[in-house]
């Protein structure tokens, strides 16, 4: 049976004992133990110190070892290569090395992350350097984290959540069946409390704010986030908020725009792609209308032409696409009365299409730019 080596031994680098076997065959002789010392440390390329007589501790045992205070140069514990890796009493600020895939994992970990390099590698350790599963991972320590803010058990660590979890809890229809949500009854009351109406349109302001999936129904998180975003956790606050927004609408196209597409997933009925042309009527009513986005110029009442024509087309629903660019080309007409803008190379939808043509053949026969006199 063969001599095994000491599990000691088998810490050493491969170099070290490349070195070590050359000057075994050089035969390089250590006269004492604190130069054998010297000499172990030279021949592995780590730090040397100078060789001096210095004291011995009482005892040769590996326990002792890392607890002695001259391990660096005791002459009985000799060099710290004798002890496995992870006690070398040696500190040297040597970066890691990774190879081309670890290296290609941390970059893309810290792009999609924006952690710093040191923190990436750790977390891709743990997960086998596959960079997908550590991003899925911290996504999703992420969403814990969301949820247990959201959680009304723990809202007490964020004050503000707390008390709008509170303020939604009173609202509820059924919160033994539905504790996370408020349906029409519970809707309608915490409107009427705002002092808001039902048909006007700050009513689709507050279901802006509060992401509402569908008329008259609240979810907790929408309305937790959409005011704890906002910070506010009053009625007489949110109250204000919808106010100055309803105000905004005429001028601030980014509040209009976000209420404006809203009210297309807010109106829809679950599983629908389209809305019916009667409801879509009625929302473009709230919206094209004073207090909101006045669509007419001085000699084009846009809105009651676009409303004309429609049931005239014959057409019966509304798609996403079609809701969106009607904001868009009413837009354009606002700054273009003529018209001169839409040519028919355009990508308008073809209802839009028909609508200029229509127009031009019966409200402005004649090609002219402007608009026929309007009773």
């Amino acid at each position: 049976m063969g001599k095994r080596k000491s599990d000691a031994m088998d810490t050493v680098p491969a170099t070290a004992m490349k070195k070590l076997r050359v000057a075994s065959v050089q035969k390089k002789k250590a006269e004492t133990p604190e130069e054998k010392n010297h000499l172990w440390r030279k021949i592995a390329g780590l730090p040397t110190f100078p060789i001096r007589s210095t004291p011995r501790c009482s005892s040769p045992s590996k326990e002792e070892t890392l607890r002695c205070h001259y391990r660096n140069t005791c002459a009985l514990h000799l060099h710290p290569l004798l002890l496995p890796r992870r006690h070398w009493n040696v500190n040297l600020a040597m970066p890691a090395i990774y190879s081309s895939a670890q290296k290609a994992a941390i970059a893309e970990f810290t792009s999609v992350t924006q952690v710093d390099k040191s923190s990436a590698a750790k977390l891709l350790k743990q997960h086998n350097w596959n960079a997908s599963a550590a991003v899925n991972a911290v996504s999703k320590d992420v969403a814990n984290m969301r949820s247990f803010f959201n959680n009304p058990s723990t809202a007490a660590a964020n004050p503000l959540r707390k008390s709008l979890n509170s303020t939604f809890d009173k609202y509820r229809d059924d919160p033994r069946n539905e504790p996370d949500n408020i349906d029409v009854g519970g809707t309608s009351k915490l409107l009427g409390q705002l002092q808001i109406e039902l048909d006007d349109v700050g009513a689709l302001i507050f279901s802006d704010i509060v992401s509402s999936p569908s008329l008259g129904k609240i979810t907790r998180e929408g309305f937790v986030d959409g005011w704890a975003e906002v910070n506010i956790d009053s009625l007489p606050k949110m109250r204000n908020l919808v106010l100055q927004r309803r105000s905004a609408l005429p001028s601030d196209r980014d509040i209009f725009k976000n209420v404006y597409n809203h009210t297309f997933t807010l109106a829809l009925a679950p599983g629908a792609k389209t809305l019916p042309l009667e409801m879509a009527v009625e929302f473009w009513r709230m919206l094209f209308t004073p207090p909101a986005y006045d669509w007419r110029t001085s000699g084009t009442p846009w809105l009651d032409w676009w409303l004309e024509f429609l049931p005239a087309k014959k057409t019966k629903a509304v798609n996403k696409d079609l809701w969106k660019q009607t904001l868009s080309f009413a837009e354009q007409t606002m700054r273009d009365d003529s018209l001169s803008f839409w040519n028919e190379e355009s990508s308008w939808p073809s209802v839009i299409d028909e609508f200029v043509e229509w127009i031009r053949k019966e409200k402005r026969p004649g090609g002219g730019g402007e608009a026929m006199e309007v009773e």
